[in-house]
């Protein structure tokens, strides 16, 4: 008995120390002060900005094929002057792309990657705003708000692109502040000025990024679908959606004009089938890769890509949340149809924050069938994937009775962000340096046409070569039409006739990510004496093998890239030299003779090299 009674001494004390961090922390970061409020958000922004510090150098696909680019041509004025040299994305709205360019060209590189994840990490507040309005009635909510907005930071889609450019992070905090400002308070009213402000927010989103037009519908249909008088819910409707579509006219309208002006298409080369753009053919010009084949894998479509993230992602972004909203949903509506065919025809009186989970039932779920049926594109879902957690939590309440609920809600969540953390992907980083870019030039004078070759992204050099040349792209992911090429033409002989060309060098990035991992290796001692941690990577990689330190030239240990995993990159800039040549000559046009050279250009301490070459006329 006296060892039961020391036992549950010693465990009440361990109750008691830590009830008294926790009411601490309630009361720093808890909602139920404002200062708590600013608190929170001001500790996890600057986290998400010191992560973004730690992740490196921006060096993502997009960035490098026209962030960079679209952000200086807006400034240079080069509509009418160069010819899509980001390939087809040269003419997406560029207004998201100018802050981050004069930034880096301003100030030092990392200064621009913290104030990313800066600005990224702020998308907590309207997230735990939200959960703190839905969890309404909840004697929970001061502290559980807050800690269900920190799980949704915690999801693949958003962690793939803290501190980067691609924009979905960037345009979050405001779709997720449009939807925070538009939910009705508890007798189904709208303050004039929060769906003011909501507009505001949701036409700078779409305004900086075409593809939130998602959110903002599902967002229109949940104030309709809201609890309130359909007067209410009209004039609300309404006005979100007026100050919505006059922010993104003035906003995104200059732009679309000046296309449709240029080119006769207001989203050139897009959807051409329908404006008939000379430059461009006549097609849609959109990725269905990723979409759904057939109604049973639309129906299936979150267990399938939780199984297989590459059906949905160019990178797998592992996760496990869809797959538990998936199940948890289904039984969720089992369940209600259960309730409600056994409840009494007595009206029920309505619980404290029902109107906004009904509203951010109808959001997610008008959100996440727009998605599945136009991108299917899995990083276009972080503004869901934010709001998850908190979705899963409300879904396992209305299946459970609420102890029970709270410990399985914990559970999931908690195991949801530990798969999204522990698998955690990105789209390309490089070593920091205080310039963000650098690009040598070329050693000849620069001809008055410059044409970039292929459909690797080279489009970010552009900027910071010498001034003076018209660029253009050939052989891209641009829609090429007979008149793009008579364009090209008219670009060459008008100016001078003289072309150089820009091709991507094809570098072996395993072997450079291998030499980096030997570097910390030796740094923390890890190459020496039975190798334990090297040879457990080995043994969880087909595409790493171990150099014992017999066979090392350091005599230590060292990971080396397995048979068949190495890149022959002879043989590839061969292959891309050979492309440029069947490219050119649909031009009438050859790369010189006297060969090309090889020229060093940088994103942060990463280098990116690329080929000069000269084209001259096809002979006859």
């Amino acid at each position: 008995m006296g060892g039961v009674e020391v036992g549950g001494a010693v465990r009440g004390g361990v109750r008691r120390r830590f009830a008294g961090v926790f009411a601490a922390l309630g009361r720093t970061f808890g909602f139920t002060t404002r200062r708590g409020v600013i608190n929170a958000t001001v500790v996890v922004a600057l986290v998400c900005g010191l992560v973004s510090l730690l992740r490196g150098q921006d060096a993502n696909w997009d960035l490098r094929n026209y962030h960079v680019y679209n952000g200086w041509a807006l400034l240079e004025g080069r509509l009418g002057l160069d010819l899509a040299p980001a390939q087809m994305q040269s003419y997406f709205v560029p207004l998201l792309d100018v802050p981050y360019f004069l930034l880096v060209q301003h100030a030092p590189a990392p200064l621009a990657g913290f104030l990313l994840g800066l600005l990224h990490g702020l998308v907590f507040l309207p997230v735990a705003w939200i959960a703190w309005r839905a969890l309404a009635g909840d004697p929970r909510r001061d502290w559980l708000a807050p800690v269900l907005g920190l799980a949704g930071l915690a999801s693949a889609a958003f962690l793939s692109e803290l501190g980067n450019t691609m924009g979905d992070n960037s345009t979050a905090p405001l779709v997720l502040g449009a939807l925070a400002l538009t939910m009705p308070d508890e007798d189904g009213r709208w303050r004039t000025r929060a769906v003011v402000a909501a507009g505001v927010l949701l036409g700078m989103a779409v305004a900086f990024k075409l593809t939130n037009a998602i959110y903002a519908f599902a967002l229109g249909l949940s104030v309709l679908a809201a609890r309130a008088h359909w007067r209410a819910r009209t004039g609300a409707g309404a006005g979100l959606a007026l100050v919505a579509l006059l922010v993104f006219a003035l906003m995104a309208g200059p732009w679309l004009y000046r296309l449709w002006e240029t080119f006769g298409n207001p989203l050139f080369p897009q959807f051409n089938a329908s404006f008939q753009a000379p430059l461009a053919q006549p097609v849609a010009v959109a990725d269905t890769r990723w979409l759904p084949q057939g109604w049973v894998e639309a129906l299936l479509r979150p267990l399938l890509f939780t199984a297989n993230p590459y059906l949905v992602s160019e990178i797998a972004l592992l996760q496990v949340m869809w797959a538990l909203l998936y199940v948890v949903a289904i039984t969720a509506a089992v369940v209600w149809l259960a309730r409600r065919r056994r409840a009494s025809a007595a009206a029920a009186s309505v619980p404290a924050g029902a109107g906004v989970r009904r509203m951010l039932g109808v959001f997610f779920l008008v959100a996440f069938v727009a998605w599945l049926s136009m991108f299917s594109i899995h990083r276009y879902l972080v503004v869901l994937e934010l709001l998850a957690p908190l979705v899963l939590w409300l879904l396992l309440h209305a299946v459970f009775p609420p102890r029970r609920a709270g410990r399985i809600a914990a559970i999931a969540i908690a195991a949801a962000s530990a798969v999204a953390l522990a698998g955690w992907n990105d789209w390309g980083h490089a070593g920091w340096s205080r310039t963000a870019f650098r690009v040598e030039a070329p050693t000849a004078a620069m001809p008055g046409t410059v044409l970039l070759v292929g459909g690797e992204p080279q489009a970010w050099r552009v900027p910071f070569l010498p001034p003076g040349p018209a660029y253009a792209s050939l052989g891209s992911n641009f829609p090429e039409s007979p008149a793009y090429a008579d364009r090209v033409t008219g670009m060459i002989q008008a100016r001078g006739g003289e072309v150089g060309v820009i091709l991507p060098v094809a570098m072996d990035r395993r072997a450079e990510s291998l030499g980096r991992r030997n570097r910390w290796a030796g740094t923390l001692g890890l190459d020496t004496g039975d190798c334990r941690v090297m040879r457990w990577l080995v043994g969880r990689s087909r595409s790493l093998v171990l150099v014992e330190p017999a066979q090392s030239p350091g005599g230590r240990c060292e990971l080396a890239q397995a048979a068949g995993r190495r890149v022959d990159t002879a043989n590839a800039n061969q292959a891309i030299l050979d492309e440029a040549t069947t490219v050119l000559a649909r031009y009438g046009l050859q790369l010189d003779g006297a060969g090309c050279k090889v020229v060093d250009s940088r994103i942060g301490a990463q280098s990116h090299p690329y080929h000069w070459c000269r084209a001259v006329p096809l002979p006859g």
